[in-house]
């Protein structure tokens, strides 16, 4: 039998953040002991009832804590243009048929309490902006010792036109990474391109569809969903390459590198990115490549199991 991995999610539910918790609760090698809500694809209030709706929806009582509404130090930017204006991309949470309430301990004392109260060293998976984490790390200096690694899906090597690109779950709030980064805690990066890869084209879609019940409901997310790079060939699944770098971890190629934040200002422009160099002291392991037919593979496996609360 598959050993189960108990983990910490920090996530702001969009779709492929609904994607990636799918995997996590079904693909049974997962155990996620808190979800820790941050702002990003949309609103706190959102992303929280996208959470919760989510919960209902796979029949789950994982606890959800809510974090700050806002970065660190900077107004919030959300991403309407690629998960729609309610987070889920073609889905409409109606809030008032909710009957999960979050827990009324914020994100970073709840995760703190998890991570303390634990046997052993937690993994914290981190798909949305890491705010939480950083407040976290600030408030309790010890919770570090706690912490296996943080898995980030974020950041990118990619540039356009010349610049550092603008990868959304560091610029958000990237004071916050920055505080993540020098607290010494060993890092993964799933860089943005990694998803990009990992896409699920149209015959995947349908696929979905096809599946079951859930499956209708992901099918329709996707239909409105909108990455920029994948565009109209499928839907983009960034978040679920976090938790397959966790159940498979040798199907992903690694390289080990030096990742700092930077700040891009110019008269329009203002936002940091991260910068990977491999002449500097290693704090970062980098996915680069995985196995696209076997992370498929095991993506409708776990979509499958939802059979089982049907």
């Amino acid at each position: 039998m598959n050993k189960v991995t108990d983990i910490i999610v920090i996530t702001d539910p969009g779709v492929d953040d609904a994607s990636s918790l799918m995997y996590a609760i079904f693909c049974e090698k997962i155990n996620i002991q808190l979800l820790c809500i941050a702002g990003g694809n949309g609103p706190i209030s959102n992303a929280t009832n996208n959470a919760l709706y989510l919960m209902e929806l796979f029949k789950q009582d994982i606890p959800v804590a809510v974090g700050p509404d806002h970065p660190l130090k900077r107004p919030p930017t959300y991403a309407f243009n690629a998960q729609g204006k309610g987070g889920l991309g073609g889905l409409k949470v109606n809030e008032k048929k909710l009957k999960l309430k979050p827990i009324e301990t914020p994100a970073c004392d709840a995760m703190y309490e998890k991570l303390k109260n634990s046997k052993r060293k937690l993994p914290i998976i981190a798909i949305g902006p890491m705010t939480c984490l950083a407040e976290m790390l600030e408030k309790y200096p010890d919770s570090k010792k706690y912490i296996k690694e943080v898995i980030f899906m974020g950041g990118t090597k990619e540039k356009i036109y010349g610049k550092p690109y603008r990868e959304f779950n560091i610029s958000f709030d990237p004071e916050c990474v920055d505080i993540v980064i020098k607290s010494g805690v060993p890092l993964v990066m799933i860089p943005m391109e990694l998803g990009h890869f990992a896409y699920l084209d149209k015959h995947d879609i349908k696929k979905v569809k096809k599946t079951n019940k859930i499956g209708k409901i992901f099918a329709k997310m996707y239909k409105k969903y909108n990455d920029f790079h994948v565009g109209k060939l499928g839907a983009a699944v960034h978040d679920v390459c976090a938790m397959y770098y966790l159940t498979n971890p040798q199907n992903m190629k690694t390289e080990n590198a030096h990742v700092e934040l930077k700040y891009f200002k110019t008269e329009t422009d203002d936002y940091g990115y991260l910068e990977t160099s491999y002449d500097k002291k290693i704090n970062t392991q980098i996915c680069v490549d995985m196995d696209i037919s076997d992370f498929k593979y095991d993506f409708f496996q776990a979509l499958e199991n939802t059979n089982k609360i049907l």
